[in-house]
């Protein structure tokens, strides 16, 4: 029996056949549930995982810029300081002219401050470095080792092809939107990362996550599995194992899920990978769901997130103060 990675555990592990269903080769690939933490893993790292990040891969396709004119630039930078709680007149003047900017909670839950360094890991192209800056946000960086190379965006977003360990500098604010369980080698990663986030500062981690419903109902067809893209799939507690040995403090937990976990695992049932022209995900309108199945899904994804057994959750990691 294979020990776990995150806990050593040995005693009671199970093993899973998952097939690769994104773009729908099928190639199957072994997972190992450890029966001490729950944390779901890939039992062999495939050796060039790059092949499975293929041109069509959501996460690389270029955005098209848009240039802001100044005088809006200046607008929404100052509406963005008056919404973090910093003083602008200005700000406080276009809110209410054009309403709050839309952020999801982890940007107010983190405390950011409009001039903070901010780095996403696993960017991209840098999509959403891209939507911050156009919200008033300018100090930011990404680093993806996936892209064909780095790119340097008129606007100041920089986003650099390389791997986590290869990441220097310091950062107030670092967050892993879906990409930490890409990752091989997740405690020497957290371990660096812990490393560049300043003290007393926040670093956010959005994960799937296996103690949900979605995880327990659908098991191989769950559509967060991604095999063989995903290679750890977390619990609570297999989280806080690493944040722990890292360092970190997790401070919160907080479920996000979205229909995804119903649409696209009810798909995989039935044999329909999510790339598949009858998907959900390409064309509503060609898919096997109806509206009443759809709004179903929203019901019991609310419900799901209000008791944190919702399929992913975003997780709050503290550095405090550093020794002296």
């Amino acid at each position: 029996m294979h020990a776990c990675r995150i806990c050593s555990n040995a005693e009671g592990n199970r093993t899973h056949g998952v097939r690769e269903m994104y773009f729908g080769t099928r190639e199957e690939f072994k997972y190992l549930e450890c029966a001490d933490c729950g944390c779901l893993q890939i039992e062999s790292v495939p050796e060039n995982l790059s092949q499975y990040y293929p041109e069509g891969y959501y996460s690389l396709a270029k955005p098209e810029q848009k240039k802001q004119p100044r005088l809006l630039s200046f607008l929404r930078r100052q509406r963005l300081r008056h919404y973090l709680g910093e003083k602008s007149r200005a700000g406080r003047l276009f809110t209410k002219i054009a309403g709050e900017p839309h952020f999801r909670p982890w940007v107010k839950k983190t405390q950011l401050r409009s001039d903070d360094a901010i780095l996403d890991v696993g960017s991209g192209v840098g999509t959403r470095l891209l939507y911050l800056e156009k919200k008033g946000f300018r100090d930011l960086t990404g680093i993806d080792p996936f892209i064909e190379e780095d790119i340097r965006y008129d606007n100041g977003v920089r986003v650099f092809r390389r791997h986590v360990r290869e990441m220097e500098g310091r950062f107030d604010f670092i967050m892993l939107h879906h990409t930490f369980e890409h990752m091989p080698d997740p405690l020497p990663t957290l371990r660096h990362l812990h490393r560049l986030l300043k003290p007393e500062r926040c670093l956010l981690l959005r994960s799937p996550l296996t103690s949900s419903y979605a995880w327990e109902h659908y098991r191989t067809n769950w559509v967060q599995l991604d095999a063989p893209r995903h290679l750890f799939l977390h619990s609570p507690k297999s989280l806080g194992l690493l944040a722990d040995q890292a360092g970190f403090q997790l401070k919160e937990m907080a479920c996000d899920a979205t229909i995804f976990q119903f649409w696209g695992s009810e798909q995989y049932a039935l044999d329909i990978p999510l790339m598949d022209e009858r998907s959900y995900g390409r064309d509503p309108g060609r898919s096997i769901f109806s509206e009443a199945d759809i709004r179903e899904f929203e019901r019991k994804t609310a419900a799901l997130n209000d008791e944190n057994r919702g399929d992913q959750a975003c997780f709050y990691l503290y550095k405090a103060c550093e020794e002296t």
